[in-house]
């Protein structure tokens, strides 16, 4: 396979890295806005440079493409992309605001191209051991946190360039809380600015709780004031506790009688990519595990976490002002 990048940041060299170590596929054009960039980048894999995705679509016969850009960057990349059939590979969050998403996504059913999005802790193989050890039982409750320092890019500390720390970081609980528990129908939050972060123009900690379609009841917190970074998921039901540490890869609790302890180092980037690029080989999206579409409702989930804070009154998801 083909495949192009937008974006030659951070978080699109990591991605690289795991295409370059499929033997189905290879990078033979990247673009950035940075053309010294997309050049360090493209040399080592002998791949071709452009600075507008445009051309790069005009230039170039793709079979699949990653897109990883900041959030205010999204335009019509992924559009283009599906309208030429192109496969998308889009790192969370697939847009700025949801509104946006659901425009996107509309291409994307019309065109029926495969799709993957950049949640990455459904890889996991401590997720996997949960849901093996949840099978046949209920779950009344998940409670999760994602605490860490600010952001590192300067986009980062604007809410109307980023989504703030929960569109960007956060999200990825509440994706989280959404593949486990189902989705969410009303939304609770709070926020406050009590540590004082001058950086940033949104809350230094928020926490929300979360009112499932099937009665399920979740809880998640945010915050960018921690000197250490914590991603971490709760989960009560049917007999059974389960603690899920994304930081160590390691799952605990009791199920049943039975007290468990798994540790479960994963490539969790690796097995993204990996399952991506299998599921435009075989044309079977069945081997995603979030595509767009699924990650824009954990968007408008995020953006309705963020108004219920601002506002201090409940918010049915999808029905806020930018959800």
């Amino acid at each position: 396979m083909d495949v192009g990048f937008i974006g030659a940041g951070k978080m699109a060299s990591t991605l690289m890295e795991k295409v370059d170590a499929s033997s189905d596929a290879s990078i033979t054009a990247i673009c950035d806005i940075d053309e010294d960039a997309a050049r360090e980048a493209a040399e080592p894999r002998n791949a071709s440079v452009y600075t507008e995705h445009e051309t790069l679509y005009e230039e170039e016969s793709l079979d699949a493409v990653f897109i990883a850009i900041p959030p205010f960057a999204y335009d019509d990349q992924v559009t283009l992309a599906a309208e030429r059939g192109i496969a998308v590979f889009v790192e969370k969050p697939v847009a700025l605001k949801p509104e946006q998403g659901r425009e996107t996504q509309a291409t994307i059913e019309d065109a029926g191209i495969v799709t993957g999005t950049g949640y990455v802790f459904r890889y996991d193989e401590i997720t996997e051991k949960a849901l093996e050890l949840l099978e046949g039982r209920e779950i009344a409750m998940l409670t999760g946190r994602y605490w860490s320092s600010l952001l590192a890019s300067p986009w980062g500390n604007e809410l109307d360039l980023s989504g703030g720390e929960i569109v960007t970081r956060t999200t990825h609980i509440y994706d989280l809380v959404r593949y486990l528990g189902g989705d969410v129908e009303r939304v609770t939050a709070a926020s406050t600015d009590r540590i004082g972060t001058p950086e940033i123009d949104y809350p230094d900690a928020t926490t929300a709780t979360l009112e499932h379609e099937n009665g399920v009841i979740s809880t998640v917190s945010s915050a960018v004031t921690s000197p250490e970074w914590t991603a971490e998921l709760n989960i009560v039901g049917e007999d059974v506790h389960l603690h899920l540490d994304y930081t160590t890869q390691e799952i605990t609790g009791t199920v049943g009688e039975e007290s468990v302890h798994f540790e479960l180092p994963t490539d969790r980037y690796g097995r993204e990519v990996t399952n991506f690029l299998e599921a435009v080989d075989r044309n079977d999206p069945a081997h995603v595990r979030s595509d767009y579409a699924d990650a824009v409702r954990t968007l408008s989930l995020n953006w309705t976490v963020i108004d219920a804070a601002e506002s201090g009154e409940p918010a049915i998801v999808g029905e806020t002002p930018r959800s």
